[in-house]
């Protein structure tokens, strides 16, 4: 996981053409000779001594980018787990309901309000959206289609977009085949037509930042290839600024992580860390941020006219261990959002104009109550404060339920922003070129609706973008309710069941969880998981520690050494659907994925006859090895570092594949894996399956199913979530007995 300040919530395999040569030749022979299975992975055990331990590793041969011995059996994996799902009986079922649900649906996201102008993606059944604008008289045009980029890696996608302060151009990100290696290009608004400025390769969660007045524009880039340290895509970045009009080649560095040419003595960056610079109007001051997978950064402010050169002097106010989560400015007034006082969040006010400027001076302004929250990444588009101009916004939740503070800058009142529905925000942004902000609202069954705060008369208008139901969802409903974990915490549950459900035992349930990085699971609506429900089954949600929702202190309680806490969570909620009535352990199926993967993993190979079954999604699964992955560094706040003696211990005890035990009965596994992943590296899935498959003794499957044309699932099309959820559901009905 990544994260940026566009976002607020919250992270290099071979492409689609060596595939679709492996797929046409090489791995041809190899599938005829194994008609009957997929070809079984070569072993040649590689033995490590780390601090005393001493590690087997049998399927080290599958590491590397750009393995072709692994790609050719991964693919092969991938064409005989697709032959199997499409012999499960149900799957025609799923595929015709949620293929007919995800055709009526359609979705706009990542609304900005500019100069008067409305920008958002579209997105329908096909395709990963179309980039919109609704200019001031209420008409609607494309701006972008990325059906019509031609790429070689896939079909393109957009991850990103960033108007200019006065609405007359766009910069806008484009990636192939979900790898989120993008190229950065802007275009005119008015013409819709492109201006001739481009910036490449620029990771997909980092957008232009624009000069105040236009001119130009500051990006993250990442690295030459020969400048990466461990030959990782996503270590030592740099910012780079490139006016409008000049040859990129020309724009300098301002910023750079690691070491080398373009490093900043004043602002020193690792590099695992992603450099940004904002220039926020209505400031004299430029935000320097050194963001990574872990909720705290680092922050440091320059005058903007000094911020442009490659020798400012940064004036650094937060280091990691002042817990910041979220920054703003407005003014000479730095707001932070820190959990160092307070695990839950609070919001502080820091006065820049002092020339000796530290975060101690800072003071809080938002009264908070009991439970109340200013913290808790989320997947959506939802910042936690927002400097508009006319205010500065504050999201606060409680109990998952988000409300909107208004703080006035001159008087600093505090005022609560009247809510029109009960939801969690799934958009919450604000722009200091701007008044107000904007806000979108939802729920475990209610979908997406959105709403411009207009100052002048203090009231939330609809955008007319609110998402309609592809269907009639009225017979489910969310209980909240509590499990009791391993050593007695009480952890939040969710459970989205049918209304007229017995609580006999007698349903297939899903549960769901991640817990890593302080990322809170929050009601969303997803039509794809309610069908499941809508026929009878379970979906439910086990918010365990590691993740947000309880602050800071549920998050530290579930990472680093406390990472099994999680997995105990997770079997327990297990437990509780049995002792509910709702399901039966051999009846529940375990879903997680990406840093979740230690999640599902952790279950899997400790507690394996404690639930019927498993999906791992794009899952971390060999932490030992991270730094050895794309964007493992990166993973090291979080995950701590594999190299020291202190965090190996507990790294190792959180490995999936070392913890895989010899002659043990797993149960039924599938493992999804896209084929572009940029942020989890394929061939742990690979090493994982192949070493579970080795074990096991149960006689039950373990699949790979592959995605060759998608990456993380960041971008994925409606279509795409429709197709795999039809496959989980379908290979869940057949590895769950029925009542």
């Amino acid at each position: 996981m990544c994260r940026h300040s566009h976002l607020r919530h919250r992270l290099h395999v071979a492409g689609i053409a060596t595939l679709a040569c492996i797929l046409t030749s090489a791995a041809m022979p190899v599938l005829a000779a194994q008609a009957d299975g997929p070809p079984v992975a070569r072993t040649n055990d590689v033995v490590d001594k780390v601090f005393g331990v001493t590690l087997h590793d049998p399927y080290r041969w599958m590491e590397g980018d750009h393995n072709a011995e692994f790609q050719q059996w991964l693919a092969a994996q991938g064409q005989d787990a697709r032959a199997k799902l499409d012999a499960l009986p149900t799957l025609k079922g799923w595929q015709q309901a949620l293929q007919s649900t995800g055709n009526t649906t359609l979705i706009h996201r990542m609304q900005r309000y500019t100069a008067g102008r409305l920008f958002f993606v579209r997105q329908g059944a096909q395709g990963s959206g179309t980039l919109m604008v609704r200019d001031a008289d209420g008409s609607e045009r494309i701006l972008l289609d990325p059906a019509t980029i031609k790429t070689e890696g896939g079909p393109a996608s957009i991850t990103l977009f960033a108007p200019s302060p006065d609405g007359s151009k766009i910069a806008v990100n484009t990636d192939s085949g979900g790898n989120e290696i993008t190229r950065l290009q802007v275009f005119d608004v008015k013409t819709g037509r492109l201006t001739g400025d481009a910036v490449e390769p620029v990771w997909g969660e980092f957008a232009a930042e624009w000069l105040p007045d236009g001119s130009g524009f500051t990006y993250t880039q990442l690295a030459p290839s020969d400048q990466r340290t461990g030959g990782d895509l996503l270590q030592d970045m740099r910012v780079r600024l490139h006016r409008l009009g000049m040859p990129s080649a020309q724009d300098p560095i301002l910023l750079r992580a690691g070491t080398g040419q373009g490093v900043n003595a004043s602002f020193a960056i690792p590099s695992n860390r992603f450099p940004v610079i904002e220039f926020p109007a209505g400031s004299r001051w430029a935000l320097g941020e050194a963001l990574g997978a872990q909720p705290e950064s680092r922050y440091c402010v320059a005058p903007q006219s000094e911020a442009m050169k490659s020798d400012a002097h940064w004036h650094c106010i937060a280091a990691l261990d002042d817990k910041v989560q979220a920054v703003a400015i407005h003014g000479d007034t730095l707001y932070l959002v820190s959990t160092r006082s307070r695990s839950n969040g609070e919001v502080l006010a820091l006065d820049l104009s002092r020339p000796d400027a530290s975060i101690k001076d800072a003071r809080s302004i938002v009264p908070l109550q009991g439970d109340e929250m200013v913290v808790g990444l989320t997947l959506n588009d939802a910042q936690m404060i927002a400097a508009a101009r006319d205010a500065l916004y504050v999201k606060v939740s409680n109990d998952g339920i988000d409300g909107v503070r208004r703080i006035d800058y001159g008087t600093g009142k505090v005022e609560t922003v009247p809510m029109p529905l009960v939801g969690a925000a799934s958009l919450f942004h604000a722009d200091s070129n701007e008044d107000g902000f904007l806000l979108e609202l939802r729920g475990w069954t209610t979908p997406p609706k959105s709403w411009r705060y207009v100052v002048a008369d203090s009231s939330l208008h609809t955008l007319g973008q609110d998402q309609a139901s592809p269907a009639d969802y009225s017979m489910i409903e969310a209980t909240e309710t509590e499990l009791v974990s391993k050593d007695g915490t009480h952890v939040p549950m969710t459970i989205l069941h049918r209304k007229d459900t017995r609580l006999d035992g007698s349903h297939r349930a899903i549960l769901f969880a991640y817990g890593g990085y302080g990322l809170s699971i929050v009601p969303s609506f997803r039509p794809a998981r309610l069908e499941w429900v809508k026929q009878g089954n379970i979906f439910a949600y086990a918010h365990v520690r590691g993740g947000g929702e309880k602050g800071e202190a549920w998050h530290q309680a579930g990472r680093g050494p406390n990472k099994h806490k999680g997995v105990e969570d997770f079997v327990a909620g297990v437990a509780r659907l049995s002792e509910l009535g709702y399901s039966r352990p051999e009846r529940t199926g375990l879903i997680a994925g990406s840093a979740g993967g230690l999640l599902v993993g952790g279950a899997v190979v400790r507690y394996p006859s404690q639930f019927g079954a498993a999906v791992f999604l794009v899952s971390i699964l060999n932490p030992v090895r991270m730094m050895h992955a794309t964007n493992g560094a990166n993973q090291i706040g979080e995950m701590g570092d594999p190299r020291k003696a202190s965090d190996f211990p507990w790294i190792l005890a959180t490995d999936p594949y070392q913890q895989i035990r010899p002659h043990t009965a797993y149960p039924a596994v599938m493992l999804s894996v896209g084929l572009n992943d940029n942020r989890v590296s394929p061939w742990e899935t690979g090493k994982f399956a192949a070493r579970l498959r080795t074990a096991n003794t149960s006689g039950r499957p373990i699949w790979i199913r592959t995605s060759a044309g998608e990456g993380h699932g960041i971008q994925s099309s409606l279509g795409a979530e429709a197709a795999e959820f039809a496959d989980i559901f379908a290979f869940f009905d057949a590895q769950l007995p029925a009542p």
